[in-house]
């Protein structure tokens, strides 16, 4: 039914009881501003066309290319075993660990450089070492190992830096689809392993190197035409740009006018309007130890809360074994197989490639499912298909045992990884923490994280050396355990962000008995009057 929204002239817009005037044809609706706050979203949900979408799904997809990198390096040590062999364990795990070595440096950097920069600039930046590292791998030849370390190096620092990409995704999406636009992330990690795969199972090794460069210098260039500044970060970091906030906005909706002006009221809450109708923004400043340094004073359980939780889930995450299993591949589907090459009818790089599709294919289902089920359901489903998945594995390992089982196991455990544990705990980032420190804080965790899988991964191809001793099948029961105690927390302590905005999902992890209490006295001083 057709209506129009108005306000009376009559109160001041800043009132906490200021009237929404709806004109239907059965009469005038009053309603006290709590009540629009949630009746209101759902018919702006409602009205969220494709065509208002379009814009940050497009920003979301192109920021989302350089998530691919990150995949394209996990696998990139099985694409150099596709064509040289190593014969010295340590030359296998530097070739992958210092990969991960370098990742939080650019993490931390990136988290820095993003609140002073602004977001898209940030993503420019992050495009120079990614391109120096293929550049380096384009030219290196297989005997010189430093110098594919040195461009293993860059890559590190590279990959560490486009993980802050939910931070932007997280700030550009409309909170109804953000569950399903931060989902992308896994898909398009899992669009690198698989497009990595593919190349490398194609092309010689320093022909996959050129296309790797080829293909960075095209997301390049598309970040720099399709890609607008994020305007939360101008809202809260730029105060006095309120025109390129604006005109951000309106690039993300440029023709859905109630959704600009309501996202616009999000960004700027203490707007007032002005006696000839005009509304003047003004902005909200952060105190400085909230913009920079802010471990070095007490923070509100806002921040420490969330911290904490993604803290745990990356451990968690890290300890699960699913990232081993992407870097280590080809390896470890030789040692469940018992022997030096998987053989059949099928090559390593050929399964490897058959892999990835089914990787990919999971990724797309678990995004899909996100926006009907949310995130957190689908993490405790991964977590324990993990479990299960692992169990076999180490079940069926054994001089007796058929191998077959074995490689089903690791397939499931590296498939179910890509549904949930793999990716989810880093879009989170871009959700559970407030904006005022969501990439400072986010850059940390996320070197936190980053770390603890390079002590993984260089630890993994000495746990599983001896095979002769049962080590395969005891660190695949580890694998099981841990990812057995990550369903338990996430069902605990983790809580669901499908449909939640920021200040709803901050306060989560604010403190009960005031969120309480400011809710109780939101609803003393709501109302709803309709006409007889």
């Amino acid at each position: 039914m057709a209506y129009s929204t108005f306000t009376t002239p009559l109160i001041s817009k800043n009132s906490c009881v200021w009237k929404n005037h709806r004109t239907l044809s059965n009469g005038i609706q009053y309603k006290s501003n709590e009540i629009i706050t949630h009746v209101e979203q759902n018919a702006t949900t409602n009205e969220l066309s494709w065509g208002d979408l379009f814009p940050q799904i497009l920003a979301s997809v192109v920021a989302f290319l350089l998530v691919t990198q990150p995949g394209i390096n996990m696998v990139y040590s099985n694409i150099f075993l596709n064509h040289y062999e190593f014969t010295d364990v340590s030359e296998l795990s530097w070739l992958t660990s210092i990969l991960v070595f370098c990742t939080p440096i650019g993490a931390i950097a990136i988290g820095v450089i993003m609140d002073m920069i602004g977001r898209k600039n940030a993503f420019l930046l992050t495009s120079v070492p990614l391109l120096i590292s293929w550049s380096i791998a384009s030219v290196a030849r297989p005997e010189n190992m430093c110098l594919i370390y040195a461009g293993r190096f860059f890559a590190g620092i590279g990959g560490g830096m486009t993980s802050m990409v939910v931070v932007y995704v997280s700030e550009i999406a409309h909170s109804s689809h953000r569950q399903v636009l931060l989902s992308l992330n896994s898909v398009f990690f899992s669009v690198g392993v698989l497009f990595a795969t593919t190349v490398g199972s194609l092309f010689q090794w320093q022909a996959v190197n050129v296309i790797f460069f080829i293909f960075t210098a095209v997301t390049t260039l598309l970040l720099v035409i399709f890609l607008p500044e994020s305007p939360v970060w101008l809202a809260k970091f730029r105060t006095n740009r309120n025109h390129d906030t604006r005109n951000s906005m309106r690039r993300i909706y440029p023709k859905n006018d109630q959704v600009f002006a309501e996202e616009l009221d999000r960004l700027y809450p203490n707007a007032t309007t002005t006696t000839d109708g005009t509304t003047v923004h003004q902005p909200q400043h952060f105190r400085s130890r909230e913009r920079c340094g802010w471990w070095r004073s007490p923070q509100p359980q806002t921040v420490t809360r969330p911290v904490r939780v993604l803290a745990t889930v990356f451990l968690l995450q890290q300890l699960s074994g699913c990232y081993p299993v992407i870097f280590y591949a080809v390896p470890i589907m030789r040692l469940v197989a018992g022997t030096t090459a998987l053989g059949g009818p099928y090559t390593d790089m050929e399964t490897m490639v058959a892999l990835g599709i089914v990787r990919l294919l999971t990724s797309v289902v678990a995004c899909t499912l996100s926006a009907h089920v949310g995130r957190r359901p689908l993490l405790i489903a991964s977590s324990l298909a993990m479990a299960c998945s692992a169990a076999l594995v180490a079940l069926t390992q054994g001089p007796t045992a058929a191998p077959q089982w074995s490689l089903i196991g690791v397939a499931v455990f590296g498939c179910s990884g890509s549904a949930g544990v793999l990716v989810f705990p880093w879009t989170l980032v871009g959700e559970l923490l407030p904006v005022s420190v969501r990439a400072s804080a986010g850059a940390l965790l996320v070197a936190y994280a980053y770390t603890l899988m390079f002590i993984v991964l260089k630890a993994f191809p000495y746990a599983v050396a001896d095979d002769g001793n049962g080590s395969v099948a005891a660190t695949f029961a580890v694998f099981a355990a841990v990812s057995l105690a990550m369903a338990a927390y996430v069902h605990a302590r983790l809580p669901e962000t499908m449909g939640k905005r920021f200040d709803e999902i901050e306060a989560q992890f604010s403190d009960k008995h005031a969120v309480a209490a400011t809710h109780n006295a939101r609803c003393k001083t709501s109302y709803l009057m309709t006409p007889p």
